[in-house]
């Protein structure tokens, strides 16, 4: 097969793993009543279904980080495949729900083995003009796994049951385990080990100023984004507007996202201003969220978080890109990894605060609090400089 068409089907190879990351990750997000009704636990135990992802993220997307960069992200993205597999097998075969968690644990502990993987799939596979669109491309790709998470799931369990439709997911990953390393070859000119962070510590990736400016972009902007989905319900709920509008609307936030990440990233290269970039989406982002949560109509309120997502996801593929450049082809592994790990450190700190200032305020003021995070992070983004790839 000739080299762009490996490079491609390697390409398609990997966007179905990070699909597969966020179907395996939010599936349960819609199916929490039937968990409640069918193993007989409460909200929060079935809600531990969820939340067991970020939770493993925060602890092993450091360790995936240092693996990538001593055995390469083959091995790594494989090993998580792996591991997905197998657990979506003991998600089938639960019968009490203990047994479902643990198939949730697994499932979460592969996740950041995959997804850590993106920046190092992209350098090694395309030209530095090419990072750009297609980093967006693999945030895309995790987009639309959220998407289909939190559509399918019902409609599957309807048609299938509940162990039906495990086992067509189980199914799946399986076969994506299996095809993986046939799909993406091993390439010797960089998976062999080099010096890796594991041998000269981390310490060098926090005195470069552009990851350390990212990572702490990365737990104040992912933070942000969750805590804003994960309590979009009740805010709407407490205006009046029901639970299908609110899941309406975070799926077209995540769609105005998909779009956004087709069309900017790659402007990252074009403008050659990444600072400038990063400023034109997040400050207007910023100053949507208001208007999105409490616009005079549904339908407004649609149209403004469309716009939000536009402007706000596509920020991600912009600061992993950012982040190949600073960190060098040796080290992005790792600093990947505390990249996924500080963000998650947000996600699951940041929900919970703001919850905590809401039940003591009011969600008014503690989306005033979330929105001037947001511009916290946009003072950080002025500290970053432009970064040439090693």
């Amino acid at each position: 097969m000739s080299g762009p068409s490996l490079r491609w089907r390697a390409l398609g190879a990997y966007l179905g793993a990070l699909v597969l990351t966020q179907v395996f990750w939010y599936n349960f997000a819609p199916l929490i009543s039937l968990l409640v009704s069918r193993y007989g636990v409460s909200e929060l135990a079935a809600g531990w279904t969820v939340m067991l992802f970020p939770a493993a993220s925060l602890l092993f997307s450091g360790h995936a980080g240092v693996l990538i960069d001593r055995r390469g992200y083959r091995y790594s993205i494989a090993l998580g495949l792996t591991v997905m597999a197998l657990a979506g097998v003991v998600r089938v075969t639960a019968g009490p729900f203990w047994l479902l968690l643990v198939g949730q644990a697994g499932a979460a502990i592969a996740v950041p083995y995959i997804v850590t993987g993106i920046s190092n799939f992209v350098t090694d596979w395309f030209a530095p003009e090419q990072e750009a669109a297609i980093t967006g491309l693999c945030t895309i790709a995790i987009f639309v796994g959220m998407a289909l998470a939190l559509a399918a799931p019902p409609a599957l369990v309807s048609q299938l049951g509940f162990r039906g439709a495990m086992a067509v997911l189980a199914a799946i990953s399986c076969l994506w385990a299996a095809v993986f390393p046939f799909a993406v070859p091993l390439k010797p000119r960089l998976d062999p080990v080099h010096s890796t962070p594991a041998e000269s510590g981390f310490a060098p990736l926090f005195r470069n100023r552009n990851l350390r400016v990212i990572f702490a972009s990365a737990f104040l902007g992912q933070g942000c984004f969750n805590a804003l989905t994960t309590w979009l319900e009740p805010i709407w709920h407490e205006r009046g507007i029901s639970s299908a509008a609110a899941g309406q609307a975070g799926s077209i936030v995540i769609l105005g996202g998909m779009v956004g990440s087709i069309v900017l990233p790659r402007l990252v290269d074009v403008a050659r201003r990444p600072r400038l970039m990063l400023w034109a989406c997040l400050v207007p982002a910023a100053f949507l969220v208001k208007p999105f949560l409490w616009a005079p109509s549904i339908h407004q309120g649609f149209g403004w978080g469309a716009l939000m997502g536009f402007l706000w996801l596509p920020t991600l593929a912009m600061t992993l890109t950012i982040l190949e450049r600073s960190a060098g082809k040796h080290q992005v592994g790792a600093a990947a990894g505390i990249f996924w790990t500080a963000g998650n450190a947000g996600v699951l700190g940041l929900t919970v605060l703001l919850e905590m200032l809401k039940s003591s305020t009011s969600w008014s003021t503690a989306m005033n609090w979330l929105i001037a995070m947001l511009l916290v992070m946009n003072i950080l983004t002025g500290f970053l400089r432009p970064a040439g790839r090693d």
